[in-house]
């Protein structure tokens, strides 16, 4: 994926109205085969032309998640540093951890249902305060499916493995 163009993409999607802002909002774990016509139109006005067709349905989860946030909120965290917050939060580390391990075995498909599961856990981290980069939420959700699931590791080692850690890991220190 083209980082130039996501961030384009998600410069486009935080400059619409707050009315399209809002009809992506609603559509918030719904697959683009089943959005709603104002939806549909406010994100194809956003998404680059290069975009190929299988990574449309990646590109509006990831605008309708983004649109659950003000688009001028700051603070946006790589999800996988949430999740370790999360972890440990003692109020939200065992309901995290099993929305997590729900998600891990749950493929990518037609049906929308990991998206639905997946919108549940970034609406419990918005409830907590919470905002996620959604560019890098992006780009984990077009490599869900990789048969070595590289994403869903990266997700359960970030929940329970502080960043430092793992960064001195993946250098060999």
């Amino acid at each position: 994926m083209n980082d130039e163009a996501i961030k384009a993409f998600f410069d486009r999607l935080d400059g619409l109205s707050t009315g399209d802002r809002a009809a992506l909002r609603r559509e918030a774990g719904t697959m683009l085969k089943d959005a709603g016509g104002q939806a549909i139109r406010a994100f194809y006005q956003c998404l680059p032309y290069a975009v190929p067709q299988w990574q449309e349905e990646y590109f509006f989860a990831a605008a309708c998640l983004r649109c659950l946030w003000d688009a001028n909120e700051l603070g946006q965290a790589d999800l996988v540093q949430v999740l370790y917050q999360l972890g440990r939060d003692e109020e939200t580390s065992t309901s995290t951890g099993h929305r997590l391990e729900s998600l891990l075995d749950t493929k990518w498909d037609a049906d929308g249902y990991m998206l639905t599961k997946l919108t549940r856990l970034i609406k419990l981290i918005k409830s907590k305060g919470y905002s996620v980069d959604c560019a890098e939420l992006l780009k984990d959700l077009a490599y869900w499916n990789a048969d070595s699931q590289w994403v869903q590791r990266r997700w359960a080692r970030g929940m329970y493995v502080r960043q430092e850690e793992a960064k001195a890991a993946e250098e060999g220190e």
